[in-house]
C-alpha cells in the first residue's frame, strides 16, 4: 500500500526471487518512509544496506547482527539503527513472529528530524553527526518507554487496518521522530554517568558498552568469552572490564547470571517447561549449580518457585 510519503510492506521482500534488484529495492526506502509490518516463521536476510529505522517484533524473536554485534528483538524492546549500516536479519520460530519496522527515508531524515533538533534542545548536538550529516543516534536495544513506544504500538495499530488514513499516519510518524529525539535527551542523561573527562569520550564509552550489554541479552543462552564481549566493544579486556562495573555496577560475569536467571524466573513463571529444560534453555549446563543459584536469588527452589505460579494460573482459571 502506498501513500504520498509513506509505503506500507505486509510481506518480506524476496532477496532470493530472479530478477530482485537491490538497488532499486534500496530506492524506495530512500525516498520514502516504510512500513514493513509481516509475519514469518522463518526467514533470513543476508548483510544489507539500511536507513535509519526502528526495529519491533511481537510473539518471539527477531534477531539482527551488524558487525560483530548482535541484537535480541522481541516484545521487551526496540532496536534503533542509523542510516548507512549494513546488517543481517532472520526469525527462526516454531509459531509465527510478527515484525515491525519503521523505516525513515533519507529526506525525512534530513528535513524533519534535523529539523527538530532546535526545539529538541542543543544538547543533541553533543551526539554528533553521522557521515550523511544526520543526528547519529544511540544504536541499541531500548527497553520500551512512556515516550517512544506508545507512538511505535499507534503504528502497529494503523499498520492493521485495511485502510489506514494518510494524514494521521504522517501525523504518527512526526511524532514519533520527535519523541526519537528526546529519548536521545535521556540517552544523554545516561552518557554523563560514564567515568570519563572529555564528552566524546563519555559518548563513545557509552556506546561501546552498550554494545556489549546488548550482546549479553541477546546470546546469555550461550556460551560467552570475556575477550569476545571486549572485542565486540573494541576495547582492550581489562579496560572493559574495569569500565563495564563502573557503569552497570556488575562485572559482565554477574550480569550474564543476573540475565539467565531472570529469564529462567520469566519461564517458570509462564509455563510448565521441565526444571532442567529451563536450565539449559537460558545458557546452564551444571543443573545442581543453577539450583543453587536460583535458590540464591529468588530465596525459593525452582520447583517450589514454578509450582507457586502454576498454582496462581489454576486458580485464575477456575474464577
Amino acid at each position: 500500500m502506498s501513500f504520498d510519503d509513506i509505503y506500507l510492506m505486509k510481506t518480506f521482500p524476496d532477496f532470493n526471487v530472479t530478477g530482485f534488484d537491490i538497488n532499486e529495492y534500496n530506492k524506495r526506502f530512500k525516498e520514502k518512509n516504510v512500513i514493513i509490518h509481516a509475519t514469518s516463521r522463518d526467514i533470513s536476510y543476508p548483510g544489507h544496506w539500511g536507513c535509519l529505522s526502528v526495529k519491533c517484533a511481537f510473539h518471539g524473536n527477531e534477531y539482527y547482527e551488524s558487525g560483530k554485534r548482535a541484537y535480541t528483538v522481541n516484545e521487551t524492546n526496540y532496536l534503533v539503527l542509523n542510516e548507512g549500516n549494513a546488517y543481517s536479519s532472520y526469525i527462526f520460530s516454531k509459531s509465527p513472529v510478527e515484525s515491525f519496522t519503521i523505516n525513515f527515508s533519507h529526506d525525512f531524515e534530513m528535513q524533519s528530524i534535523n529539523g527538530l533538533t532546535g526545539t529538541a534542545g542543543k544538547m543533541l548536538a553533543n551526539f554528533g553527526h553521522n557521515p550523511h550529516g544526520k543526528i547519529e543516534f544511540a544504536e541499541k536495544l531500548y527497553k520500551h518507554d512512556q515516550l517512544v513506544s506508545p507512538i511505535i504500538f499507534k503504528l502497529f495499530s494503523l499498520s492493521r487496518q485495511a485502510y489506514p488514513e494518510e494524514i494521521f499516519m504522517k501525523e504518527v510518524y512526526h511524532r514519533l521522530a520527535e519523541n526519537l529525539l528526546l529519548r536521545q535527551m535521556e540517552v544523554h542523561a545516561e552518557i554523563q554517568k560514564v567515568n570519563a573527562i572529555k564528552l566524546s569520550t563519555r559518548t563513545e564509552l557509552y556506546r561501546r558498552l552498550h554494545y556489549a550489554k546488548d550482546f549479553i541479552d541477546s546470546r546469555y543462552m550461550t556460551e560467552i568469552n570475556l575477550d569476545a564481549i571486549a572485542g565486540i566493544a573494541h576495547l582492550n579486556t581489562a579496560y572493559f572490564l574495569r569500565q563495564f562495573k563502573n557503569y552497570f555496577l556488575v562485572t559482565p560475569y554477574q550480569y550474564i547470571i543476573k540475565r539467565r536467571l531472570y529469564e529462567a524466573k520469566k519461564l517458570f513463571e509462564t509455563s510448565d517447561m521441565p526444571v532442567t529444560d529451563v536450565c539449559f534453555s537460558v545458557g546452564y549446563h551444571d543443573l545442581t549449580s543453577f539450583i543453587k543459584l536460583f535458590k540464591r536469588y529468588f530465596r525459593l527452589s525452582p520447583e517450589c518457585y514454578q509450582k507457586q505460579f502454576r498454582d496462581q494460573r489454576v486458580f485464575t482459571c477456575w474464577q
